[in-house]
């Protein structure tokens, strides 16, 4: 064992007098190409930690942006089609209004389809974007970023929905529970896509609820969300929602058509607003390319921090 050792130490004393001739001669050289064999396999062992990184980053963002709709983007206009959603005539029925916006519409060559509180349910939502609708018109309550259906609440239905919390039980002045259906619901749990539809809710709402249900049905296609930031009586968005739709149907754009019927209740304060699906994906990959900068930070740091750690000492002991 003693010689062993011996016979090491000899052999470091004699790769250290190399060193210190390395400008001499035959040793110089004999350095040099043992240099060079050392030098290549860390070059490929930076090469792969690069293309590492790009891998792991490259991936990530394929998936961030698949999970946040930045890889659909929204078709052209799909044809005159509307659909009226009229969940409030359970408890606020208004044909006239039914009658003027079909009548609206029609006239301005729209193919029209009105469902009634008796067919507003949970699964109307969830088909919705398959319907191939390039106008829709929900008179439904919402609060807290759901829309509220006319279907009876029962525990027993829609069990996974409820416990991921994208569906809930809601009241409406009442003490009948019905289905609440949360954005969430929208994005991750309706089928099919919409064709840069508009979509119109005329109930209550904030600016956060109007930039939620945006985000939501911009995942599935649709091109505007228009909306209420606040609370609204069934009079004033009954008014305030015929003067859209009229705007639009004699070719306004929606800032034209919202600027047109853009009052504010007397009472509540309400006040319709638009946000444009496109300026929610641009946001979204704002964001994506911070997280992904941060997250490829923390990758190198990870990944070269130990190598410095280790390999700086080293350099620094043979200056």
């Amino acid at each position: 064992m003693g010689q062993k050792i011996k016979r090491e130490n000899s052999f470091d004393t004699l790769l250290d007098q190399a060193l210190g001739k390395q400008g001499h001669g035959g040793s110089a050289e004999r350095y040099t190409r043992k240099g060079t064999s050392r030098i290549w396999p860390r070059r490929h062992v930076r090469l792969t930690l690069s293309l590492t990184i790009l891998l792991v980053v490259g991936l990530g963002s394929s998936v961030l942006a698949w999970q946040n709709g930045i890889w659909f983007p929204a078709a052209g206009p799909n044809g005159l089609r509307a659909v009226l959603i009229d969940g409030l005539s359970v408890s606020y029925p208004n044909p006239s209004f039914t009658n003027n916006v079909t009548k609206t519409l029609s006239s301005a060559e729209y193919s029209v389809d009105y469902i009634g509180p008796d067919k507003f349910t949970v699964d109307t939502l969830a088909n919705l974007p398959s319907q191939g609708y390039g106008l829709v018109i929900i008179r439904a309550h919402t609060a807290h970023s759901a829309i509220i259906t006319s279907e009876p609440y029962t525990d027993s239905k829609y069990v996974f929905e409820q416990l991921s919390g994208s569906v809930s039980p809601a009241t409406i002045g009442t003490t009948v529970e019905y289905f609440a259906v949360a954005a969430q619901f929208i994005s991750s749990e309706s089928h099919g896509r919409f064709q840069n539809s508009i979509i119109v809710l005329m109930g209550c709402g904030d600016p956060g609820d109007r930039e939620t249900f945006a985000g939501a049905f911009a995942d599935k296609g649709a091109g505007y969300l228009i909306g209420f930031d606040n609370s609204v009586s069934a009079q004033f968005t009954d008014s305030e929602t015929s003067a859209l739709v009229s705007a639009l149907a004699h070719g306004n754009t929606v800032q034209e058509s919202v600027s047109l019927a853009s009052g504010s209740d007397p009472v509540y304060h309400g006040q319709f607003g638009f946000v444009l699906a496109s300026s929610v994906l641009q946001q979204r990959t704002v964001n994506l390319l911070s997280e992904l900068s941060l997250f490829a930070t923390f990758g190198i740091l990870l990944i070269f921090g130990p190598l410095a750690v280790f390999l700086v000492p080293r350099l620094l002991s043979r200056r």
